[in-house]
């Protein structure tokens, strides 16, 4: 334990980075290599191996990302391009590509979307393209993936129902939230035990579509104390 910042070893300079909710961290270098370490029983450093590491290790397969978000035991990252590529833990079809195979290494997401957002919750996984159409994959225990479905994973992009577009997308452990391209409201789906759908509904009802939050977002007011 560290209660003081502590350099992270290998003398890399990093571009971006990522933190995920099962301990591990990855980051992207300026040259456009992408390094994880930490936990690695599921294989999310993408290493090859399912050894922990404690310094810096190179994602094998070679391809040059642009971002990566680590999910709790998968990683998924975005080339130039747009594509999506995951590795590590997939018992739920996280990786997006069509099985429910663990992957060592980077594998391609499939249908051929072209994605300029990711976002990672713990065994699922969302990304936006250009035009604001949002997919998700992965599980779906709670409707997650706001395809409608409740229960069914997705091992490959699923559409979030509503006809809606979205500009910015962010995902939970096991909800997901986004704004909406044409009012700017907050849309969330997925587990609400906790409240977090913001709905207004009791807790114990999860959403398998888009629901609005009861009350826009708005810049906070500070009232005067009267000094």
């Amino acid at each position: 334990m560290r209660t003081t910042p502590t350099l992270v070893t290998g003398g890399h300079t990093f571009a971006s980075i990522g933190v995920g909710g099962g301990d591990h961290t990855c980051g992207i270098t300026t040259a456009g290599e992408t390094y994880c370490w930490g936990r690695n029983l599921e294989s999310a450093l993408g290493d090859g191996t399912t050894s922990n590491r404690n310094t810096p290790t190179l994602v094998i397969g070679g391809q040059t990302f642009g971002s990566v978000a680590p999910g709790y035991g998968h990683t998924c990252a975005r080339t130039a391009a747009g594509q999506a590529w995951c590795w590590g833990d997939n018992g739920s079809g996280q990786l997006g590509d069509g099985t429910f195979d663990q992957q060592a290494a980077p594998v391609l997401v499939g249908g051929g979307f072209s994605f300029v957002q990711l976002a990672l919750g713990s065994f699922h996984a969302c990304g936006r393209t250009a035009a604001g159409e949002l997919r998700c994959w992965g599980s779906n225990d709670t409707g997650q993936l706001g395809d409608g479905n409740l229960g069914t994973p997705g091992m490959s992009p699923v559409l979030v129902a509503g006809g809606f577009t979205f500009t910015a997308v962010d995902a939970g452990t096991e909800h997901t939230c986004a704004i909406a391209s044409t009012t700017s409201r907050e849309y969330c789906w997925g587990n609400n035990s906790g409240g977090q759908l913001g709905n207004g509904f009791a807790a114990t009802i999860p959403s398998p579509r888009p629901v609005a939050l009861t009350v826009p977002l708005a810049p906070p007011v500070l009232a005067s104390r009267g000094r």
